[in-house]
């Protein structure tokens, strides 16, 4: 078919047939009739509602926008209470902690003052005790420092003592010396 038309264009003298101005009148007449009608076809008919949904996609995408800025917005005060939550409960757990590490260091220091007064009595205590070994071996041996003074006359002298006549004076001597 194609080879058919370019058969007859061929034929046809190229200065009879200009494509861009019409020859006769009625092919201008209608022409424009048919160019006016589609215009008011897409004017009032066709183009109302593909402009209804440009509309519409617009407001749509509007609204989308706005809700978007509404979320965000939304979202930066939920980010401002999480953050001011999480500073609270930093500030809280700080308070916690110091409270706990003040009562530890209380309880601390109550039972070292508890440990050193117990310390010190077993000191005092054992104290009274080492004066009170230290004053019976003191007296103990001040019988056998007794004895062994008279003993240590008599072998000066020459001459046997009467070890419980001498004793008292021995024993009066020790602890005043003492």
């Amino acid at each position: 078919m194609l080879a058919s038309l370019l058969v007859l264009a061929a034929e046809e003298d190229p200065a009879a047939i200009n494509p861009v101005v019409p020859d006769e009148i009625g092919e201008i007449f209608w022409g424009a009739l048919a160019f006016f009608t589609l215009w008011i076809l897409m004017r009032y008919w066709l183009l109302p509602p593909l402009m209804k949904v440009r509309e519409e996609r617009r407001a749509k995408e509007i609204e989308d926008l706005e809700a978007a800025e509404a979320a965000r917005t939304a979202a930066e005060q939920v980010r401002r209470d999480y953050d001011t939550t999480i500073a609270e409960a930093r500030t809280r757990a700080a308070e916690v902690l110091e409270e706990a590490r003040a009562a530890a260091e209380a309880d601390r220091a109550s039972k070292v003052a508890a440990a050193e007064a117990e310390v010190a009595a077993q000191r005092q205590e054992a104290m009274a005790e080492l004066e009170a070994a230290r004053a019976a071996a003191i007296d103990q041996m001040g019988g056998d420092v007794a004895d062994l003074a008279v003993t240590a006359a008599s072998k000066v002298v020459d001459a046997p003592l009467d070890v419980a006549s001498h004793r008292g004076t021995v024993q009066n001597y020790v602890e005043g010396n003492r």
